[in-house]
């Protein structure tokens, strides 16, 4: 029989949220370890491709919700291989997929799809993994829009199953 605190432990959305970004962070960086680069720089190729102009890295920023200090250090990382370049327009630096970049992509899509073959391996169901999918989400959407952290925190009760 558990104790209180390993209850409580395993109510707490934070953990359960947590514990679960741990196993599937495994899975992605297994998938694009041959590529010498993380997921969250697939993910940056992946929007740079869509936008034939670049994007600044405020707009990076917003995009993959992360500190506009980690787009300038994933920019220079994937710029020390090639991938991708920055470019002045004014005031303004924009950062655009090359094409070595470009070339690579076929193999960045081939990893993102060999994480979510493991994690359906894994679960076996694949409406089940949709609908989790678009629930997640949905929760990040409400805990997240225009509001500030601590206003989240205060909002938000973690202790729900």
């Amino acid at each position: 029989m558990m104790n209180n605190g390993k209850m409580e432990i395993q109510k707490c959305i934070y953990f359960t949220i947590s514990k679960m970004f741990r196993m599937i962070n495994k899975m992605a960086e297994e998938s694009f370890e041959k590529l010498d680069i993380y997921p969250t720089h697939g993910f940056l190729m992946i929007i740079l491709k869509e936008e034939e102009n670049g994007l600044t890295v405020n707009q990076i920023s917003e995009t993959l919700a992360i500190a506009p200090s980690t787009v300038t250090r994933f920019v220079d990382k994937l710029i020390s291989k090639g991938y991708v370049e920055r470019q002045k327009a004014g005031k303004n630096s924009f950062t655009k997929i090359t094409e070595e970049g470009l070339k690579i992509m076929p193999d960045i899509y081939k990893a993102w799809n060999g994480i979510s073959e493991k994690v359906e391996e894994v679960v076996g169901n694949e409406e089940y993994l949709r609908k989790a999918g678009e629930d997640l989400r949905e929760f990040a959407d409400k805990i997240g829009k225009d509001k500030k952290y601590d206003q989240v925190c205060e909002d938000f009760d973690f202790w729900i199953i």
